[in-house]
């Protein structure tokens, strides 16, 4: 069995340092989602950072099947790592630097457990703000996505920093399904989706996934709270230098670039 508490704490040097791990202590991967998720809740005890946030990932059957899934999973987003656009985020090799434009979702109120389990119309009633966001992926095992969904559950769900733009109180009105969102590296356009492969088009059913997990674990959402939703155009890599953006048309856009 892994030692939960030591894993949690190479995962947090690895973090801070920008080097990467080849195992956890021990030489041994989390055995179970369970073990893997207990990992993520110690780091958030022991980090000694606010949490600010959580990402869903898998929102979609065909990310699932890529990582050998069988349904979403959740990681924390912490303070340090949250920055508002437009940022400048030092992360060298042999840091990922993927992005993923994504619908972020700011709460005006807790979704801290309900029996039946909450649905998108419970988080429609609590929804404060939607934001153009930009979430990097990262992983601070050496193997990277190797690592599989065990590795990147442990490792706060492979949330490297989430960046956020202003948006809007109205978001009642909007599209996700269909609302289109153009991916740009070094200001090139390199992608084009929409909300389609967020849980079908209903990013509010990501949140509802994720408040869901979080009371299965003695956790919940708090308001104030961003959920980064889950990815509307493939992830891409940005180098040393380079940047990304999301242009979210009429809701805005959002911008990060990379030092060393």
């Amino acid at each position: 069995m892994t030692d939960v508490a030591a894993a949690a704490d190479a995962l947090i040097e690895a973090r801070r340092s920008g080097e990467d791990i080849d195992t956890l202590p021990g030489g041994a991967m989390p055995a179970s989602i369970e073990e893997a998720y207990a990992i993520q809740d110690s780091m958030i005890e022991r980090i000694g950072d606010a949490l600010v946030g959580w990402k869903v990932a898998f929102t979609n059957e065909t990310a699932q099947q890529r990582m050998g899934a069988s349904e979403p999973a959740a990681g924390p987003i912490f303070k340090a790592w949250c920055y508002e656009s437009p940022a400048t985020v030092a992360m060298s090799d042999p840091g990922l630097r993927i992005t993923e434009c994504e619908f972020g979702i700011r709460l005006g109120a807790d979704l801290t457990g309900k029996d039946g389990g909450y649905t998108s119309a419970d988080v429609a009633q609590v929804v404060a703000s939607v934001h153009p966001s930009i979430e990097i992926a990262n992983l601070r095992f050496a193997s990277k996505l190797e690592a599989g969904v065990l590795g990147l559950i442990a490792d706060c769900g492979g949330n490297g920093g989430f960046i956020y733009s202003a948006g809007t109180e109205d978001w009642q009105g909007i599209d996700f399904a269909n609302h289109r969102v153009r991916h740009l590296i070094d200001g090139e356009e390199a992608a084009v989706g929409n909300g389609q492969s967020v849980m079908g088009g209903d990013p509010l059913a990501s949140v509802a996934w994720l408040a869901n997990n979080l009371a299965t674990r003695g956790r919940g959402l708090k308001a104030g709270e961003f959920v980064s939703s889950g990815l509307t155009t493939q992830m891409l890599p940005v180098a040393v230098g380079g940047s990304a953006a999301g242009d979210f048309g009429d809701l805005g856009t959002v911008e990060v670039r990379f030092t060393g």
